[in-house]
């Protein structure tokens, strides 16, 4: 993995920042909470030992995980397909109390601060996403949300498809944004073919996945609102 020094890479591009594109889960804020909650309400219903949700939780299980929901029901020796729809719709209503992640929060309210458009570009089904932009409140910073799987499917994240209209959405240009995403999968890679400077956040299962393709690197948001002191 190749991580470039984070000021002296920035200051090389000279980026005439006009708008901040963010993808959601794990970015902004830290999606266990919301898988925790979901499986912990299944529990109760079925009289599970709440122990067993510990393994949808780790961080081996995401990453080899297709299908989180179905994946920990077998694990438990529990499936069956109407259970798991049972999770897939809790995990589309409950009534998690989600919270953005501190430094997210903080520069959210530093880039408003700063006159820069805000964006969301999210993955996964728009209902679950809708609820999750709803629990967290989101509609108080962006100037746009864009669910990327509103095309189908087949033109979420990385296709750029999806970037191509949060930048209409936004009335921006590519080489006049950011986008900022934990995994270099879909987010890295989908913001390099939109030619977007793609930041990758290293937060999350995802920080394990191989990136050498990130325009940058960081930890957290606190290291990249340094840049604009």
């Amino acid at each position: 993995m190749t991580c470039y020094n984070l000021t002296l890479h920035f200051q090389r591009h000279d980026v005439d920042i006009q708008a901040v594109i963010f993808d959601l889960d794990n970015t902004l804020y830290d999606e266990n909470m919301l898988v925790s909650a979901v499986c912990e309400t299944f529990s109760q219903r079925y009289n599970l030992p709440l122990e067993s949700v510990g393994y949808i939780l780790e961080e081996s299980f995401r990453l080899h995980s297709k299908d989180i929901f179905g994946d920990w029901l077998k694990k438990i020796d529990f499936y069956t397909p109407q259970r798991q729809e049972e999770l897939f719709l809790l995990y589309r209503s409950v009534p998690a109390p989600l919270q953005l992640y501190d430094d997210a929060l903080d520069f959210l309210s530093f880039v408003q601060d700063k006159g820069m458009k805000i964006g969301i570009l999210t993955n996964g089904n728009i209902q679950a996403q809708q609820h999750k932009v709803n629990l967290l409140k989101l509609q108080r910073y962006t100037t746009a949300i864009e669910y990327a799987r509103a095309n189908g499917l087949e033109y979420e994240k990385p296709h750029i498809d999806a970037f191509k209209r949060i930048l209409h959405r936004l009335s921006a240009q590519a080489e006049h944004c950011i986008f900022i995403g934990d995994n270099p999968l879909t987010d890295i890679a989908g913001a390099n073919n939109a030619k977007i400077f793609s930041i990758w956040l290293q937060r999350g299962y995802a920080r394990h996945i191989p990136c050498d393709n990130a325009t940058m690197c960081i930890t957290d948001f606190n290291k990249l609102r340094s840049l604009w002191q």
